[in-house]
């Protein structure tokens, strides 16, 4: 695992830290390496020097005085916690130059998605979950167009839509989608992302299938022989319950479910063509 192999790199040099998803103590100094890697240290064992190095590859996280969004940073670390409602999870890795900048581009967004839980995690990262109104994405990304011309701020993006869920679990993923994000005034959908990222050549297969596991284990063997008849008739779905032997509302049915459990309608082209991509990553394993 690529956030595995980060972590024991960081062991290595000390010995003492932790990792987020092991302990959240507010006796450490946490801080987010470049590839998404979370970590702590004791804080009586950082001398200023050491705090300095660090920061030349780490974000410390930044300290949340708001009661809401401490709640909201612990649960994107908690994967126990569920959404029952539909939600929209955004990630945003910022780039600026001077430190006002924040401030103004977190004042824009506000303004601009004031029902949203806008969580600041580091100085470089921040967190956007929205369940009561999505903002249209296209608005969206004409916001970040104006905040890179007038704060000079440039914000990339990864977002997913989901009826239902647990949002830790996304946000591991957008975590390391988010370097796939080139343009910073789009926002990308990170299955799209995920598309790209499992095509990709990688050091070990492990590497490909580690973000997709749980998505597959959620596959029973009945499930998946709906989709390989699914996939054999070209997504067409009165042709896949005529081969099943099954009402066309039955296998509409089974379809919702199957989008509340991974977060994909497989009657999207895009969604199935993901799917049958890691089906066919975890049964070459």
């Amino acid at each position: 695992m690529i956030l595995l192999i980060t972590f024991e790199r960081i062991k290595s040099i000390f010995p003492t830290v932790v990792h987020r998803s092991e302990d959240a103590s507010d006796t450490c100094v946490w801080y987010q390496a470049h590839d998404g890697t979370v970590f702590g240290l004791p804080k009586t064992e950082l001398t200023e020097r050491e705090r300095r190095l660090l920061e030349w590859w780490a974000t410390p996280f930044v300290v949340a005085a708001d009661p809401n969004q401490a709640a909201w940073r612990e649960r994107l670390f908690d994967e126990t916690y569920r959404l029952d409602g539909p939600f929209r999870l955004s990630s945003l890795v910022l780039h600026y130059q001077e430190p006002e900048a924040l401030d103004a581009f977190l004042d824009v967004l506000r303004d601009f998605m004031p029902t949203a839980d806008i969580i600041v995690m580091t100085e470089r990262h921040i967190e956007m979950i929205e369940t009561d109104e999505l903002v249209d994405l296209a608005e969206l990304e004409d916001v970040l167009r104006a905040i890179a011309g007038d704060c000079y701020v440039e914000a990339h993006v990864v977002y997913s839509e989901r009826p239902l869920g647990t949002p830790a679990t996304i946000y591991a993923g957008h975590q390391v989608l988010l370097p796939l994000a080139k343009r910073s005034t789009k926002a990308y959908p990170a299955s799209q992302l995920l598309y790209h990222y499992l095509l990709q050549h990688h050091e070990s297969f492990a590497d490909r299938t580690r973000l997709t596991a749980k998505t597959y284990a959620s596959l029973d063997p009945t499930t998946l022989e709906l989709l390989e008849a699914l996939f054999a008739h070209t997504l067409n779905v009165s042709h896949t319950a005529k081969a099943l032997f099954m009402h066309r509302n039955t296998l509409n049915y089974r379809l919702d479910r199957l989008y509340e459990t991974t977060g994909y309608d497989v009657r999207n082209f895009h969604d199935a063509s993901l799917l049958q991509l890691i089906v066919t990553l975890h049964k070459s394993e």
